[in-house]
């Protein structure tokens, strides 16, 4: 790894990623007819104007154990932050909802984490330390920074142990999890995806939309304000008119 390659993830880690959401005024805002709509039988959506169907698959689970949770790119920022809001402890699912077009290939458009089967009844931002909704400024949003084409969702004791290895120790790792993944994912007609196990904890592993960029993730709340479900938005589809604040 470069000087300017590790001072630049050390930074985005830091200060968290601030990325452009689209061409029209005011920060990127939850659009929660399109989230639940992405995971149910038959959706569609638009890519550049053109209709694509999306097709929701259950891809495995992840563990959580410290009551936080990390949405990160876990070849590049496997020490990612994780978000202010605790989570249940627990094994729980995780979704995609996978874009199929000839046009623009197979893509994982959103994946969500499934804490609890309640319905959401609101959305907010998924914010790490530091990260301050009221300095957004038109066409911006949090994300999450990729630069490996991946993201995943996993409980922060998974950054912490990876973390302590060796290098050559984190590579195998890393081998491994590229092998794995992209045979499961020939496997059952999906791009990049893998559900893995760390120690004690699980971990999901998917390809990140376009490839490298920021991704946003929201938190989905019940009636009784306990979280449902955690869903990132990985940028594929159209934004609908009016999808910014």
């Amino acid at each position: 790894m470069t000087m300017r390659r590790a001072l630049s993830i050390a930074l985005a880690l830091c200060l968290g990623m601030i990325a452009p959401a689209g061409a029209e005024e005011g920060p990127l805002r939850p659009d929660a007819a399109r989230f639940e709509a992405a995971f149910k039988p038959g959706a569609t959506a638009t890519v550049n104007g053109a209709p694509v169907p999306l097709d929701s698959r259950l891809l495995g689970e992840v563990t959580v154990s410290t009551g936080q949770i990390v949405a990160c790119d876990p070849f590049v920022f496997i020490e990612a932050r994780p978000f202010i809001r605790t989570v249940p402890t627990g094994r729980f699912p995780v979704r995609i909802a996978v874009m199929r077009s000839q046009r623009f290939g197979d893509r994982i458009a959103f994946a969500r984490v499934e804490f609890s089967q309640a319905p959401v009844v609101t959305w907010e931002r998924a914010l790490v330390p530091g990260q301050d909704p009221a300095k957004l400024g038109k066409e911006e949003y949090y994300g999450f920074p990729v630069d490996a084409g991946t993201g995943a969702f996993l409980d922060p004791a998974v950054g912490k142990d990876i973390a302590a290895l060796s290098t050559d120790q984190v590579q195998a790792i890393y081998d491994d999890w590229i092998r794995l993944g992209e045979s499961y994912g020939k496997e059952h007609g999906l791009p990049y995806s893998l559900s893995t196990t760390r120690a004690p904890h699980s971990l999901v592993l998917f390809s990140s939309g376009w490839g490298d960029g920021a991704y946003p993730s929201w938190f989905g709340l019940a009636a009784d304000g306990s979280v449902a479900m955690l869903l990132t938005d990985l940028r594929v589809v159209d934004d609908p008119p009016g999808g910014r604040e």
